[in-house]
């Protein structure tokens, strides 16, 4: 008797298509906050909860951060429209 295990590949293929959307989000956000500052970022670095993007990384980083957060929030608006950022921490 062979068992079908095709159920179980398409269950495990909606995880890896969440996982590398968010990777893919990631990679968009550290490449659009790069732009904007002096400092390059590791997508390590980012975690988005909600629509607040969270930086871990020195106070420096993250002033720098914070003095371009309009324009870093409307290049990531025209790059990600089906998310809204609203902050960055």
């Amino acid at each position: 008797m062979q068992m079908d295990y095709n159920h179980i590949e398409s269950f495990l293929n909606k995880f890896k298509k969440l996982i590398s959307g968010k990777e893919k989000t990631n990679k968009i956000i550290t490449e659009t906050i790069t732009k904007h500052i002096s400092f390059t970022i590791d997508p390590k670095m980012i975690k988005t909860k909600g629509d607040t993007i969270l930086i871990q990384g020195s106070p420096m980083l993250r002033s720098e951060v914070l003095m371009h957060t309009q324009d870093i929030l409307l290049d990531l608006k025209q790059a990600l429209p089906n998310h809204e950022f609203k902050s960055i921490r």
